[in-house]
């Protein structure tokens, strides 16, 4: 390939070559063409309109010695618009040199070419360097393998993103849900301590309200109990006020009917052994009827009264340890309605 692309390039660089003034024209016209390919790209009105100049063949001829003069094609005439070159524009040179060759474009002749030499030589050694077949087959497909391996390693890249995403997000997640924790952690801490707080309270004030029943039961039982005793003081000296005066009367009435027998006997000059048999009959007559008007017993022991705890001071039946017994003798007897009564 190399030796034949050698020989084209000499058949083509045997045609005579052109005078100064056509290779200066050949520069003129690849400018042109530059500029107008540039000016397609929009270079924001660097240049000003071009204007396209059709000379004729007597203005510009080529001269070469011993040759037919060669009329000039139209070209464009263009001035600047600044004080610099279109290819040294500082924007970008290559912006506008990507455009010169457009896709499809045909390469000039050789023979038009003011630079065929340098470029014969060009095209030479870069013949020289084109690999072979195999060469090349095995360029692209370490080619293939280098960008599957790009195409892989990116692949992979964009994994370990969007894991280090997932990752940076669950430590977000996780750094929240400690902050949670320790909020709620302090929370409980707080709720406990006062959870403690309250029982104690709560605590203290059943020892208290225990004591304050105690206290208050006792002083009531307490108070019970001294006036059960003043009930039973009061009935052991109306008990002893009323066995007194029942004796005084028993007496009395033993004396008056002493005296009322005498009186009677006295009277009707009766014999005491005919009086007694009249007193025995009548003995007998009002024991039968006491049996018949027989009563309840009226005794302490029958009367409703409240319990009394024992939880009692040891030394309260010390006081007046004959009351009950005193009190239950008595009220062993019969009473008439409304001789006897019990005061609280």
């Amino acid at each position: 390939m190399s030796e034949a692309l050698t020989e084209v390039l000499r058949e083509e660089t045997r045609i005579p070559r052109t005078s100064t003034q056509e290779a200066k024209d050949l520069e003129g016209e690849k400018s042109v063409a530059r500029v107008k390919s540039s000016s397609t790209t929009g270079s924001e009105g660097r240049d000003r309109p071009l204007k396209k100049v059709k000379t004729n063949g007597s203005d510009h001829r080529l001269g070469v010695s011993g040759e037919a003069a060669v009329a000039k094609p139209f070209h464009w005439q263009f001035s600047h618009s600044k004080d610099y070159p279109i290819t040294e524009d500082p924007d970008s040179v290559a912006h506008l040199v990507r455009h010169f060759k457009p896709a499809g474009c045909m390469f000039p002749s050789l023979r038009n070419m003011t630079e065929r030499e340098a470029y014969v030589k060009m095209v030479v050694a870069h013949a020289k360097d084109v690999p072979r077949s195999d060469e090349l087959y095995e360029i692209k497909k370490v080619v293939r393998e280098l960008k599957l391996g790009l195409k892989r390693a990116q692949d992979r890249e964009r994994a370990n993103a969007a894991q280090l995403a997932a990752a940076e997000k669950l430590g977000n997640q996780a750094a929240s849900l400690e902050a949670r924790l320790r909020v709620v952690s302090n929370e409980r801490k707080s709720a406990l301590e006062k959870i403690s707080f309250l029982e104690a309270k709560v605590e203290s004030s059943a020892n208290k309200f225990s004591d304050d029943l105690c206290r208050a039961t006792y002083d009531a039982k307490k108070a019970l109990a001294d006036s059960y005793l003043d009930v039973l003081v009061s009935l052991k000296e109306k008990c002893e006020k009323k066995k007194a005066a029942t004796d005084c009367e028993a007496c009395l009435m033993e004396v008056m009917a002493n005296i009322d027998l005498l009186k009677e006997i006295m009277n009707n000059n009766l014999l005491a052994s005919d009086e007694l048999l009249r007193l025995r009959t009548k003995e007998v007559e009002l024991g039968s009827e006491l049996d018949v008007m027989v009563v309840s017993d009226f005794s302490i022991g029958k009367l409703d009264l409240p319990q009394i705890s024992e939880d009692l001071p040891k030394d309260f039946f010390a006081k007046v340890p004959s009351a009950a017994d005193d009190v239950t003798k008595c009220l062993s007897g019969q009473f008439e309605d409304g001789e006897f009564g019990i005061e609280e």
